[in-house]
């Protein structure tokens, strides 16, 4: 991999790490449920003077925390994941960062009070921006968020899949968050989980599937190949192509007056045997 894709991947993970934050504040500005790894610190910052991207840069560090600790634990060296480990802090600064100021701006824009019916625009929106970011990340392909990251340190250690570890680490989260609003609010009210919820969990991965091919496109923009490289290379394909049946039409025109001389010389010969006899 050379400099300059590396440089335009990083350049494409940290474009999808915006949008992951943007997604989210979007979801959660929605007041109708937000995204299950974000359910636990929006409880948080509900009850404490921090806001929602100060309660997830704080959960990611601690996710960085326990990578280490697991990875100690498995069979791989810790040298092995050292640039992946560190690639995540400025990854938590610009993830919380996007939150944060994205939740401002649509306090901006929006009133304070929004419809129903713009809470589920805000959490499709929301949705489908994360399944795009998510995307790009995957198709960057250079680093993972601490939470991604996580569950691939963490998964082999249990000996389970990365989709059925991944599974149980949101409903971890999504029972964290119900457990803990129970306890703040002296049992009075559940936050932060809700219908929009359900809605991110479950059409975030199909979506994340119909996203990738389409992303899988920006491949050859990354590795250098442009537009008139490509248009070149079907060209040169159309003329090969073109001249092979050129020859073999060609041989093929040999091939048919040979046998047709051939017919000839044999009817001279039976004319002249005729003649004789």
């Amino acid at each position: 991999m050379t400099k300059s894709e590396l440089f335009k991947r990083y350049v494409l993970f940290f474009f999808s790490v915006v949008l992951q934050g943007t997604a989210i504040a979007c979801i959660t500005f929605a007041n109708i449920g937000t995204t299950p790894i974000s359910s636990a610190n929006y409880v948080l910052s509900l009850h404490s003077a921090f806001t929602l991207g100060d309660t997830t840069f704080i959960f990611n560090i601690l996710l960085i925390v326990l990578q280490i600790m697991f990875i100690c634990i498995g069979s791989d060296k810790l040298k092995d994941h050292v640039s992946k480990l560190v690639m995540q802090i400025p990854v938590c600064f610009v993830f919380s960062f996007m939150i944060d100021l994205s939740t401002n701006v649509l306090g901006f824009i929006l009133p304070d009070v929004i419809s129903y019916v713009t809470s589920w625009f805000l959490v499709v929106f929301g949705t489908v921006l994360l399944a795009l970011a998510v995307s790009l990340s995957v198709t960057a392909n250079v680093a993972m968020v601490p939470g991604e990251y996580f569950i691939k340190v963490f998964h082999p250690i249990v000996k389970k899949s990365f989709s059925f570890v991944k599974t149980f680490f949101d409903i971890f989260l999504v029972s964290s968050a119900v457990i803990l609003s129970l306890f703040l609010t002296g049992f009075s009210a559940i936050e932060g989980v809700r219908e929009g919820t359900l809605f991110a969990a479950l059409c975030t991965g199909p979506t994340v599937h119909f996203f990738i091919p389409l992303c899988a496109k920006l491949i050859p923009y990354l590795k250098g190949t442009n537009t008139e490289e490509v248009v070149a290379v079907v060209a040169n394909d159309d003329k090969t192509d073109k001249t092979v049946d050129n020859d073999t039409a060609a041989k093929k025109d040999t091939a048919f007056e040979d046998e047709s001389s051939k017919d000839k010389d044999e009817n001279k010969s039976e004319d002249t045997d005729s003649s004789k006899i």
